[in-house]
């Protein structure tokens, strides 16, 4: 009984510790939070629903973005287990529209994908330029990178869930 404050201390040092890892997560500015979710709702799946998932780093050139649109990942029948990229329309005119100064849009495509890293064959629409006095890079990716894992389950009763 006399070890009984060592469980409370690790629980209050743990509480502590989650408040603040909680206040580092998201280094994001307001204005990058609501460009992502803007963009999110330009994504069109051709099929079925879809997920968005992003990315974003903060290097000496500014803030990017990386956009796409998660895979599903098929529960129960022949299937099972077996990952779907989706088929989508995005719309870049208004994903456009929301910087101050376009400086390069570019498309890139890679047939083969990077075989060392595992990627399959992918394409992207990278769009520089500045927001504001903020400079940015979107990136609107062709599918999901593989370490990001499906974006949503399909269950053998057609139902969709989250992952």
């Amino acid at each position: 009984m006399t070890h009984s404050h060592l469980p409370a201390r690790h629980l209050i040092k743990q509480i502590e510790c989650d408040r603040a890892n909680r206040t580092k997560r998201d280094i994001r500015p307001a204005w990058l939070t609501a460009l992502i979710e803007f963009a999110a709702e330009l994504f069109e799946p051709l099929s079925d629903v879809g997920r968005v998932g992003f990315d974003c780093r903060l290097d000496e050139n500014g803030w990017t973005a990386a956009l796409y649109l998660g895979a599903v990942e098929l529960l129960g029948g022949k299937d099972d287990g077996q990952t779907r990229q989706l088929d989508f329309r995005f719309d870049l005119q208004p994903l456009l529209e929301r910087f101050t100064r376009v400086e390069d849009v570019s498309w890139t495509v890679f047939p083969q994908g990077d075989r060392a890293a595992g990627d399959k064959p992918h394409s992207l629409i990278a769009i520089d330029g500045s927001i504001g006095t903020d400079r940015l890079r979107v990136e609107v990716h062709s599918s999901a990178p593989a370490a990001a894992g499906p974006g949503l389950r399909r269950l053998p009763d057609g139902r969709f869930e989250p992952v």
